[in-house]
Formats: structure tokens, sequence, C-alpha cells
């Protein structure tokens, strides 16, 4: 059964409520899991089989927290199982130039933390509208309807496909299942030597 870590930041709660989900899925699958918020703990990756790094996108970088925390932890990061979930409702906007400045976001926090995470995934988040202030609230609007969402700020929005992360924590639940069984072979193997 692998042990996997997920380590979050958020802004708004979505990401907060994706790596809980990404948390229940795993644990379906088998896995052990620990989820922690950046900058409320410092976890060892080296003490677990597999990690997930969750952020969201604002202001065209990721949380603060998120960052220091692979940045301190990209050596022990490198050799095992990895992903990176970028939250972002760019993604849900089909040009090209908004993709290639997700792709340069996701560059520079790997440029910047030392980290190139094994897999990437872009994420679709949420409009939460009836939390923002109205200043927010109407530049997030303005957002919205460049990138195809709801302008209707009355209520909120998510743009989450949560069978496509389903999905995604059952393949990475079963790369970190394969890499446990690989490492206590080879611990075996060496034993027996």
């Amino acid at each position: 059964m692998p042990r996997l870590l997920i380590v979050y930041g958020t802004t708004d709660g979505h990401t907060a409520k994706i790596a809980r989900f990404l948390s229940a899925q795993l644990q379906a699958f088998g896995a052990t899991v620990t989820v922690v918020e950046a900058g409320t703990a410092d976890p060892d990756p080296r003490q677990y089989d597999g990690v997930i790094v969750a952020a969201s996108v604002h202001m065209g970088g990721f949380q603060r927290a998120v960052g220091r925390w692979v940045r301190a932890r990209a050596e022990a990061l490198y050799g095992r199982p990895g992903a990176f979930l970028a939250v972002c409702l760019g993604i849900l906007q089909k040009d090209l130039e908004v993709q290639r400045e997700l792709v340069g976001i996701t560059n520079r926090f790997e440029a910047r933390t030392g980290w190139k995470a094994p897999r990437v995934k872009l994420v679709a988040g949420a409009m939460p509208y009836t939390r923002y202030g109205w200043l927010k609230r109407m530049a997030m609007r303005h957002m919205a309807r460049k990138a195809g969402g709801s302008t209707d700020t009355s209520r909120d929005h998510e743009y989450t496909d949560w069978s496509d992360l389903r999905e995604f924590a059952d393949a990475f639940c079963a790369m970190c299942r394969v890499t446990t069984r690989y490492q206590a072979a080879k611990e075996s193997e060496a034993v027996l030597v």
C-alpha cells in the first residue's frame, strides 16, 4: 500500500477542495495519504512513495508557501513519483497565447524551485464570485468573459473535471504501487546477495 503526500497552496479554497478530493480517491485506490497545506507543516518527501504538489495560479504565479516548500525539498522530491497540479481558469481559453503563458508560469516555477515534476497536470479551477469583493468580482468577471466562463456573479462556478481527476488519481496510485513493489523487490534482492 503506497504512502502518498499531497502538499497544496490555495487562495480562495478550491485547490484545498481538489487536494481533499484527490486524497479520498487515492485512499479508495488503497493508498495511505497525508494532506498538508504548504506553510503549515514541513513533511519530508523521502518518507512517502509519491508526492503530489498542487497550487493555483494568481497574478502570474503560484502561492509562495508552495514554492518555498518545493525549493527546500527539491532534492528529496527527485527520484520518486511526483506530480504538479497547476489549478487555473486560463486552461478554459483556447487562445494559444494564453496556453503559452500557462506553460511559462509553470516553467518559471520549476526554474525557481529547482524541481521538475515527472508529471504536470493543468486543472481548471473555480470562480467563487460570492467570496470576492466588488473590485475583484468585476476583474474576475472580465477574465471569465474572455475565457468563455460564466459572468453570473450572483453565484459561484466550478470548472474542475472531477472524473478526469479521478482517472489521474487512479493512474498516479498505480504508478506508485509499481514503484513501491519494484523498490521492495530490489531491497529484497540486495538482502539475498
